[in-house]
């Protein structure tokens, strides 16, 4: 089989062109790798543009590279897309190393472009000898069992803002392969000399290591790769499995995980490190975590601003939020509809006889008579009382209802209560009615209010 026929089964296999078909941004290099990839996509037919990234980091070389790659899209006849980046600035104002530097700048980019220009999809020219690279390379770092399965074919890059999607349609060829047909279709091509120095970590597996697996077995690329391929298969599986065991569910923002199924595994830490790593915590973190699940109140937060909070019965994670108790909204009579700080809207709308009575907690129907505008929405606060519909007239503090609830103390910093204008509650977003403003046989007048998160 070629290398154009093996290309055309791969992207049929994977299902790489899913998205948007036919529209694909290509990011040249400029590499053999980059050009074999441009040049498979010319010959098959499909549509697509080029990205070019120069980091700035090889002086002269770098800008050679832009304008060589420059010339490659005017060939093709394709759009062409160029950004220069300040790398090594980027790199020391987040101290980060200069690699993840340009990752970052050039996917960020990336995201930029799909959301401008409505591409399907980003491909890159990684091959097989970069996946097994990779995998090595993430079994001597410690990257855990995801990353020994090397590269996926596609990925769904939800880290990045706005996500896109990711494909490596060169995959399953080796480098060999790639710069064999360059040579034999006389492809042009510009060297990278920083691939030949073992300055960074990849080189130095890429130079010194493979050649000895390679030892041991000559075929040891394609053998990788199909234990590589079993991996992942597998780490999927199990993925699948331990979320439906553990049936984590979300409400308001908020993700609970209950401590009894944690407790049930064999290896609670690791399962705990698979369901909090997506969230951006280290795995010292998830050792803290895991001996302290017993306690109460205890609080982490990740380096993606991600917080987690441990429960009586449970493990709460959720976002930062970002209001605060102060925000309060005016309601007046003639408000239909009002947006609410931090999203979500409430509605005001008249309520007939014979329609169904809501439930109390998304919508409730009050006596429109003994309403005193303006209202008042707001978050709750220490020392609210209120009358609970269902309670018989009884008194109860927020803190008390919200305890027998087993609302956690997140949960609580959002809640919403409406005020009628002689301070008194009405009702408790998305949980209660106060008894005081429910309807009753002799009500002539009645609103309902409608919330929507």
């Amino acid at each position: 089989m070629t290398l154009t026929q093996h290309f055309h089964q791969y992207i049929r296999e994977h299902f790489l062109l899913t998205g948007n078909e036919g529209k694909t941004l290509l990011a040249i290099s400029g590499g053999v790798d980059s050009v074999v990839m441009g040049h498979l996509f010319v010959a098959a037919g499909l549509p697509f543009a080029v990205a070019h990234c120069n980091f700035d980091l090889r002086g002269a070389d770098s800008d050679a590279d832009a304008e060589f790659v420059r010339a490659l899209a005017g060939n093709w006849n394709v759009s062409y897309f160029e950004k220069k980046f300040r790398t090594l600035e980027y790199a020391r104002q987040q101290r980060i190393s200069t690699q993840m530097a340009a990752r970052t700048l050039r996917y960020a980019w990336f995201a930029s472009l799909v959301a401008e220009h409505d591409f399907g999809q980003v491909a890159t020219a990684h091959h097989l000898n970069d996946s097994v690279e990779t995998a090595l390379f993430n079994f001597a770092r410690g990257g855990g069992w995801k990353g020994l399965g090397g590269m996926a074919p596609k990925k769904r890059m939800e880290e990045i803002n706005p996500p896109f999607t990711l494909i490596r349609p060169l995959l399953f060829a080796r480098k060999e392969t790639l710069l064999h047909f360059a040579e034999t279709m006389d492809l042009p091509w510009r060297e990278d000399r920083s691939n030949e120095t073992d300055a960074y970590s990849r080189n130095f597996v890429r130079h010194h290591i493979l050649p000895l697996f390679e030892q041991i077995n000559p075929d040891f690329l394609h053998t990788a790769s199909h234990n590589m391929s079993g991996m992942m298969q597998d780490v999927e599986n199990l993925e699948f499995l331990l979320n439906h065991f553990l049936d984590t569910h979300e409400t308001g923002g908020i993700r609970k995980l209950e401590k009894k199924k944690i407790e049930q595994l064999p290896h609670p830490a690791r399962a705990l490190y698979a369901w909090m790593r997506p969230f951006g915590f280290d795995a010292e973190q998830v050792r803290q975590v895991a001996g302290n699940l017993q306690q109460i109140g205890m609080e982490w937060q990740s380096e993606t601003g991600i917080r987690l909070l441990l429960e009586r019965d449970c493990l709460l994670v959720q976002a930062v939020s970002t209001h605060t108790t102060e925000e309060q909204v005016q309601i007046y009579p003639d408000d239909l509809m009002l947006r609410l700080p931090g999203g979500g809207s409430l509605f005001q709308t008249s309520f007939h006889a014979g329609e169904m009575m809501p439930d109390g907690k998304v919508a409730v129907v009050v006596d429109a008579d003994k309403l005193i505008f303006p209202l008042v929405l707001r978050h709750w606060q220490p020392g609210d009382v209120f009358q609970p519909f269902g309670m018989g007239g009884k008194r109860q503090k927020l803190q008390d209802f919200f305890t027998n609830q087993k609302i956690s103390r997140w949960e609580k910093a959002q809640v919403w209560v409406l005020i009628n204008g002689n301070g008194e509650i009405i009702w408790v977003l998305g949980w209660r009615l106060d008894e005081r403003y429910g309807i009753h046989s002799k009500t002539t007048n009645a609103k309902k209010i409608h919330w929507i998160k």
